[in-house]
């Protein structure tokens, strides 16, 4: 059963210390961009109950929403799903519910404290809510969050105070600070100083404490300060005993040692919190990550404020150097200072020397002695000492008791494009990048949000623009490479992926190099048909496979399609060139075309069934694939193996409007195809990219020069591109027929409702195309796919409308809207769907959801239907009163032959007679859609 239709399998969706979740066994989900985390959170702040709509929006976007919010806001869900399991996320009328089979660490954390179990509490807390995104509309409900954080550590401060006030003052002045109105903080500050001797102190801070209260609110402290106050001036608050410190005279405290200065660190608030609050549970935390993700400089800002928060000691010990075990032990009692002792145990002398104070070991570059540091961390777990560990690595040391802290790549669009900007000024200083923020998102997202490799690259701003370095990462190691740095590993690109990859045994190595063919995600079964072989098994190909992920050379995806895979671009790049230095790169490819094409035909019978959502999905996810597979066949001008990887999908570029394959088709005409047939078919589907976007001239053009203007596939399409419905009929069964000759059913199925179908409803041919409709509505109701059904009921009830059976296309378009079509169809019941809510006095929300679908269309491409919206628009917009902005419409109606005739007289008649007489119109459509556009956006209130 495929991850969309089961129950997710999540432990736990965390929003303490940022929005986050992770699959049992502790492996993250991709949650999406900041705003879909947003709507996660809003979800989960209101665990279990239907959360509609419209608060949705306000929590994600505020006051300023966008006018396709709705639409972007399905996106999200959609993508939530995909993350979570489809279960996850229910539709309860106009609202969404996270359901209780989720786990939410806000919901487990208020649990915890109406239970009165603040320690609890305390230890589940991660960090502050949402941390690292703009809670918008959801401020009060993470200020409330934050309140009974508030109150819990308020609580334990209390006894802390109580048991050990010299342990409470660094944290009470921390958060008196930041929270200057809270009386009961002061009053347990001034309690911890004035039992530590330090009345002088302690009476400070009473002052402190009523200048903030009288200056800021104008009010005196309370009671409860203020007699704590006098009980100190009198002399009846005085100094606790304090508790005896072991300290071990043969080994001394260990001396300090000056951390590495990091720049400050971009995108990583939540992990500094994430990680400072496991290492108040955790002896051992190792932060995982592959080379350039910023483990070295996470660990040291984390151990920064781990020191100004506790007053402990930090150590920090590079192993990058170290070679073997001994060198590991080695390496760590020399930045503590320890010698070793009599009995040669230094392990044992490491472990006594920072049992004295707490201290923090940072071991940093752990992945090439992993046994060596195991065993030494195994050391500290058995002794008495109070040392917390952080470990960086790139994968995990194996030790007991750890807890692993991935370190994910950068938002490109956000903290990735932040962190370029900030390092370019830095070595430019003045120069402003801000006109080219979205030719650096798109440079950042290249560069997998990587943190060194976005920095290498600003470092060569001083000599290119963001768009010739976007052009110049074909060949990124020898782009991004600061030869004036420190060493290669840290340098270059190239550097950081080979210290990593030498550490790989051989088939590892074997394999690595082997997935370099897939572009984008992959399963593993994928993965065991391109990458046995050649001593390689498909056992083999499961166990290295994850030793590599492991490893973090491969990072492990989940999702609605079950556990995928995927190489970072850099670590493709890196692969690919060891591949082809093996001289296995042909055949390899050769492996990864035989799977593409296996899924394409898989794919191809789910489009044409009731599985269909099924096919588009999985189409979705072999996309890059796909594509990466079409690329080298056409490269190679092998035309059968090009022709068996699209054929079975290549309807998609008219259900769902894949541009991307009118463009493929183009190419395969291009390699010079002999077989008139195969010419004739490809010319069908790249001539439908014009057809749809309207361009006559390129459709002419690519008539020219493939020839067959006189054939029936030819013809059908130019006459729909030149809106002639008896031309269309003429010659469209024809089409079909030559379709179904040649075994595409499916294509001569869609054929016959767009030719055939519309055709019949232009010429005015009514009846005929009311009794095909519905016989089309029953076979694809049954049969599938549910994209026919639904385009079927649609088509139904435009024809109904222009018969004047009002209530009958009404019924035909609210079927329709009860059709589950898979993403990215083209909703051609929309625009009835909108002047039924129109109709129903919602006015605003009709022009939102208009505003949406114009979006969409003009996103699509698919300038064939503005006709249909224009009809919607009319309607509207005299509706409205707003009669000047729907008289371009109405021309541009009068621009699209039979359809446009007959919508006037018998669909926009009464709104014809209020504009009268309009101006002519050039008849594009895209201009016709984008002032319907501005209109829209112009009423938005």
């Amino acid at each position: 059963m495929s991850r969309e239709h089961e129950v997710a399998q999540v432990v736990e969706v965390a929003l303490l210390g940022g929005v986050r979740a992770h699959e049992e066994g502790g492996t993250p989900l991709d949650l999406g961009p900041p705003k879909c985390r947003l709507v996660l959170a809003a979800l989960a702040l209101r665990h279990g109950e239907p959360v509609p709509v419209t608060r949705l929006i306000d929590c994600v976007w505020g006051d300023d929403p966008p006018g396709t919010a709705p639409k972007i806001l399905q996106g999200y869900v959609s993508r939530l799903r995909k993350a979570l399991g489809a279960a996850a996320i229910s539709t309860v009328g106009t609202a969404y519910r996270l359901e209780r089979s989720i786990t939410v660490d806000t919901t487990r954390f208020g649990r915890l404290v109406d239970d009165g179990d603040v320690e609890g509490a305390l230890a589940l807390w991660a960090g502050p809510p949402l941390a690292g995104l703009d809670p918008a509309g959801l401020q009060p409900a993470v200020d409330g969050l934050v309140e009974r954080w508030l109150d819990a550590t308020e609580q334990r401060l209390a006894r802390l105070v109580d048991d050990d006030p010299g342990a409470a003052v660094a944290r009470l002045t921390e958060l008196v600070s930041a929270h200057p109105f809270r009386e009961g903080l002061w009053a347990s500050l001034v309690l911890a100083l004035a039992r530590t001797d330090r009345q002088a102190d302690a009476l400070a801070a009473v002052q402190r404490a009523r200048r903030h209260l009288v200056d800021e609110l104008g009010i005196d402290p309370g009671e409860r300060l203020q007699a704590l106050e006098g009980r100190i001036l009198a002399g009846e608050v005085g100094p606790t005993p304090a508790l005896p410190r072991r300290v071990d005279p043969d080994n001394p405290l260990p001396r300090p040692v000056a951390l590495p200065a990091v720049p400050d660190l971009v995108g990583r608030d939540a992990d500094v919190a994430v990680v400072l609050a496991a290492l108040r549970t955790a002896s051992l935390v190792t932060l995982l990550g592959p080379g350039g993700i910023g483990k070295t400089s996470l660990a040291v800002t984390v151990a920064r404020a781990w020191h100004e928060r506790s007053g402990g000691r930090v150590v920090l010990a590079e192993l990058d150097e170290v070679t073997d075990g001994v060198g590991v032990v080695d390496a760590v009692a020399e930045v503590l200072g320890v010698a070793e002792p009599p009995d040669g145990d230094l392990r044992r002398a490491i472990v006594a020397a920072t049992a004295a104070q707490p201290t923090l070991l940072v071991l940093d570059n752990c992945e090439h002695v992993l046994p060596a540091v195991a065993t030494l961390v195994g050391a500290f777990g058995a002794g008495p000492s109070t040392t917390r560990l952080l470990a960086t690595s790139r994968e995990r040391l194996g030790a007991v008791r750890e807890h692993l802290h991935p370190v994910e790549p950068l938002d490109p669009a956000d903290e990735g494009a932040e962190l370029f900007l900030r390092r370019a000024s830095a070595v430019m200083p003045g120069l402003d990048l801000r006109p080219e923020r979205e030719v650096v998102e798109e440079l950042c997202r290249q560069l997998d949000g990587v943190p060194l490799a976005i920095e290498l690259a600003a470092a060569r701003t001083r000599s290119l623009t963001p768009t010739q370095l976007l052009e110049r990462l074909g060949d990124r190691f020898r782009l991004l490479a600061d030869r004036s740095a420190g060493s290669a590993r840290q340098a270059t690109l190239e550097g950081a992926v080979a210290w990593s990859h030498d550490l790989l045994g051989p088939d590892e190595q074997q394999l690595f190099a082997r997935l370099s063919v897939f572009s984008g995600s992959f399963d593993l079964e994928a993965a065991e048909v391109v990458g046995a072989g050649d001593g390689l098994d498909a056992i083999d190909v499961d166990r290295v496979l994850g030793d590599l992920v492991e490893r973090s050379m491969v990072t492990s995806v989940g999702g609605a399609g079950g556990r995928r895979f995927r190489l970072l671009e850099t670590l493709r790049q890196f692969a690919a060139t060891r591949l082809a230095e093996a001289g296995a790169t042909a055949a390899v490819e050769t492996r990864h075309a035989g799977w593409v094409r296996g899924e394409t035909a898989a794919i191809g019978v789910l489009l044409t069934g009731p599985r269909e959502a099924d096919g588009v999905r999985r189409l979705d996810l072999l996309w890059p694939n796909l594509r990466a597979a079409v690329e080298r066949a056409v490269g190679r001008r092998d035309v059968a193996l090009a022709d068996a990887l699209l054929r079975p999908v290549v309807t998609e570029v008219s259900t769902r409007r894949r541009g991307e394959l009118g463009v493929w088709a183009e190419r395969m005409l291009g390699t010079g195809a002999a077989d008139g047939d195969t010419v004739l078919f490809w010319l069908l589907w790249a001539l439908h990219r014009h057809m749809q976007s309207g361009n006559r001239a390129g459709f002419e053009a690519l008539v020219e020069r493939y020839g067959h203007a006189d054939h029936p596939l030819v013809q059908v399409c130019r006459w729909y591109l030149y809106e002639d419905g008896v031309a269309i009929l003429a010659v469209g069964r024809e089409a079909i027929a030559w379709l179904r000759a040649h075994g595409h059913d499916h294509a001569a199925d869609h054929m016959e409702m767009t030719a055939i179908g519309s055709g019949l409803m232009t010429t005015g041919r009514l009846e005929e195309a009311v009794e095909r409709f519905r016989g089309w509505v029953d076979r694809y109701a049954t049969a599938g796919p549910p994209t026919f059904h639904y385009f079927a009921l649609g088509f139904l009830g435009y024809t109904l409308q222009l018969q004047g059976d009002l209530e009958a296309a009404r019924t035909a378009f609210l079927a329709a809207a009860d059709v589950a079509i898979p993403p990215g169809t083209y909703a051609a019941a929309r625009p009835a769907e909108v002047e039924a809510v129109f109709a129903g006095g919602e006015h605003d929300r009709a022009r939102r959801l208009l505003l949406e679908h114009v979006d969409d269309v003009l996103a699509m491409g698919t300038v064939d239907v503005a006709r249909l919206v224009a009809v919607t628009f009319v309607k509207v917009m005299v509706g409205l009163g707003r009669v000047d902005d729907a008289a371009p419409a109405l021309a541009y109606l009068g621009t699209t032959g039979e359809f446009g005739e007959m919508a006037r007289a018998a669909l926009v008649a009464d709104e014809a007679a209020v504009i009268g007489e309009v101006g002519p119109h050039d008849g594009d459509g895209v201009a016709a859609l984008r002032q319907m556009r501005t209109a829209l956006a112009a009423l938005q209130t």
